[in-house]
């Protein structure tokens, strides 16, 4: 290799680091955190304090990051234009909310329609239940792929390969245990957990299906353990799985077209 190919190499890697480092940065920022020090982003990034500064000083230059006095940051407009396009792209069919507001009035439970992003799933839509004490999750936000009904319903006809990503991701995941959970979900149809995901949180999970078939989200009610009783999971199993053929039939929407 030339000189010249090893400084573009080597300037393509660094600016693929810096681009990580960035998002690391914004990933921080949430509902809970619209608002970081400096001293909180270099803390939990690990990044020295004059690479933290300039990173936020080129985000600041572009819009995605506002200043709120010297040490205090937040996400910035600039962010406004994607969210709106975002929204438009990634939202699902009336017909499918419609569907989540029905099974939230049959069941009582948080309705969530997750979809997979490589080694991810992430909450596209949600109906929150009607009780006070009831399971939400943030919609948009990257979860494992591992733990989980819908995550169960998910790796249902994936690549082989995917668990081998998923393997080296997660080491501490028993791969030939989760390819059995895997292959009986995909056998019965649904999916039931008991504080897979989070300690005394429960899931039921059933498949919607493409037109071709392809599995291209999970629908899941839940909520509480102790509200998941073996009568209430009966109950809620036929409800989900019927909703979640009600949302084939319909189509996701627009979205389907990224799945």
């Amino acid at each position: 290799m030339s000189t010249h190919d090893k400084t573009s190499a080597s300037a393509r890697t660094d600016g693929v680091r810096s681009v990580t480092r960035a998002a690391e940065l914004l990933q921080l920022f949430d509902a809970h955190h619209p608002t970081r020090t400096l001293r909180e982003l270099t803390e939990l990034t690990g990044l020295p304090k004059t690479t933290a500064v300039r990173l936020l000083t080129t985000l600041t230059s572009l819009g995605l990051v506002a200043s709120q006095g010297d040490t205090v940051y937040s996400p910035g407009a600039g962010f406004l234009r994607w969210v709106r396009l975002s929204q438009s792209l990634w939202e699902v069919s009336a017909q499918t909310r419609a569907v989540l507001r029905d099974l939230v009035d049959e069941c009582g439970e948080t309705a969530n329609l997750y979809v997979r992003q490589d080694t991810h799933r992430v909450c596209i839509a949600q109906e929150e239940g009607t009780a006070t004490v009831r399971s939400v999750v943030e919609v948009g936000v990257p979860m494992s792929l591992t733990t989980g009904a819908a995550s169960k319903v998910l790796l249902g006809g994936v690549p082989a390969a995917l668990f081998d990503d998923l393997a080296a991701k997660e080491g501490q995941v028993d791969m030939d245990v989760l390819r059995q959970q895997v292959a009986a979900v995909s056998e019965t149809g649904y999916a039931v957990t008991h504080g897979d995901r989070e300690l005394g949180a429960s899931a039921v999970a059933a498949p919607v299906r493409a037109k071709d078939g392809r599995i291209v989200a999970a629908l899941s009610a839940s909520g509480p353990t102790s509200r998941f009783t073996a009568e209430r999971v009966g109950a809620y199993l036929p409800a989900v799985t019927r909703a979640a053929a009600r949302i084939t039939d319909v189509g996701l929407g627009t979205v389907e077209a990224f799945l």
